[in-house]
């Protein structure tokens, strides 16, 4: 049985992405940087960067239509894959009655 719409995250499924996210963890430099790594299988990191740039284009086309210079680079990695974070951990079930 197909998937229900409502389990996509920006065109891919939620647990696949949850799966690919859970491979990855966060480093914490002297410096006070922090990185970000991880190995993410093929089967998994197909689907996540594929979400992640969906992401990226709503971003750009969002900051087009508000008349703002479109974010680009490293920033607007940054700004997908939180994006993508914070939807894929949305359940929607706060809404729930």
């Amino acid at each position: 049985m197909t998937t229900p719409h409502a389990d996509l995250v920006a065109g891919e499924p939620r647990s696949v992405l949850r799966e690919a996210l859970a491979h990855m963890s966060t480093h914490r430099h002297d410096d006070g940087s922090l990185e970000l790594v991880g190995e993410v299988p093929p089967e998994l990191s197909d689907p996540l960067v594929r979400a992640l740039e969906t992401v990226a284009d709503e971003l750009r086309a969002e900051d087009e239509r508000r008349g703002v210079r479109p974010r680009s680079g490293g920033h607007l990695h940054a700004d997908a894959l939180i994006a993508l974070l914070l939807r894929v951990t949305d359940t929607g079930e706060a809404d729930q009655p």
